[in-house]
């Protein structure tokens, strides 16, 4: 079984292009059409629609009638920009503040029931790139501090971590494979390294291949005899869909054409030289960030094919663990920096 695990302290996948001609698709949320054109507005069913579309996406939600009304499951278009406000009348809110970008909207997720996706028109049976995810708002305060349903403060000691794992239908089959990001991560002896997801991280889905659906699942170390504690809610931006398809059964392979991020030396303690390779020559956008997503140093490269390099001075950074991502189109690949 195929698995794909990523987590913002070993994160080391790349999205990729692919050597067969291929067009892409992003739901990004803003053709939301029964989402008003201004911020703190949400899209929830409550008005009826079971649903709504972005790109060649279907996005199932429902709205039970029960005790005046209530979101019950599925997906929220938002544009609901609050990160402070913890607990249950905070729904809607994303631990980054805005989408993906800073763009307007975003996706919140549920899984107090099925939680899917599914692919429309041409693009059914075709294969997925990936998607943005974040946390949101309500699991993250939740996950830093408890709450009153009986989640306690995520901790080392207890080498707490909260996961999304994503799995996809074709031909009504759920298949085995599957990716898994952790929004949160305690289980490293260097608490440096442990964290809650509050930026939005690219997750790679090109290895399930051919997909009419895809599912979601989250899972915690927090949990009880009714459930997880944590608040199953989470944020997703900027799904993007191919018109590829899989005709090998073993997803995406050789899908890059630009790979082999290197950093040397590392660990560092003044300077680093940052190596990568391309097939093609193309524009490239390097961020340095530290743990907490915040940008240190952002900067812009036409690369060429083959080995391209550049230095970057840190030694101005404190000690600690930092990310080098590299990103040109829907290219994305992180290296992990430590400053000594």
């Amino acid at each position: 079984m195929k698995k794909l695990i990523l987590s913002i302290a070993m994160l080391s996948s790349a999205l990729t292009v692919s050597a067969q001609t291929a067009t892409t698709h992003t739901c990004t949320f803003e053709d939301v059409t029964n989402l008003p054109d201004f911020h703190n507005k949400v899209y929830n069913d409550s008005t009826g629609g079971g649903g709504f579309t972005s790109g060649n996406a279907f996005f199932p939600t429902q709205w039970d009638t029960s005790y005046g009304g209530y979101w019950s499951t599925g997906w929220a278009a938002s544009t609901y920009y609050d990160t402070t406000t913890a607990g249950y009348p905070n729904l809607y809110g994303c631990a980054a503040y805005k989408g993906y970008a800073n763009s307007n909207t975003f996706a919140v997720g549920t899984t107090a029931g099925n939680l899917t996706i599914r692919l429309t028109d041409s693009l059914i049976g075709k294969t997925v790139m990936g998607v943005y995810v974040c946390n949101s708002t309500y699991a993250y305060k939740s996950i830093k501090n408890g709450d009153s349903f009986g989640d306690t403060a995520f901790s080392a000691k207890n080498k707490d971590w909260f996961k999304l794992t994503i799995r996809n239908y074709h031909g009504g089959v759920l298949s085995a494979d599957s990716a898994e990001v952790y929004l949160a991560d305690f289980r490293y002896a260097d608490t440096t390294q442990n964290y809650i997801l509050k930026t939005w991280m690219w997750v790679d889905l090109t290895s399930l291949g051919n997909t009419d659906s895809l599912a979601f699942f989250l899972h915690s170390t927090e949990n009880n005899s009714f459930g997880m504690l944590t608040p199953a809610f989470f944020c997703i931006d900027n799904l993007t869909l191919s018109t590829h398809l899989d005709t090998t059964g073993l997803g995406i392979k050789n899908y890059s054409s630009m790979n082999d991020l290197n950093v040397y030396p590392n660990p560092t303690l003044s300077e680093t030289e940052v190596l990568y390779s391309t097939t093609t020559p193309l524009p490239v956008n390097m961020k340095l960030v530290d743990l907490l997503g915040n940008e240190i140093l952002s900067q812009r490269a036409q690369s060429f094919a083959g080995v391209n390099k550049f230095k970057i001075d840190v030694s101005y950074l404190p000690a600690g663990v930092y990310y080098i991502t590299l990103n040109a189109g829907n290219n994305l690949l992180t290296k992990k920096l430590i400053k000594q």
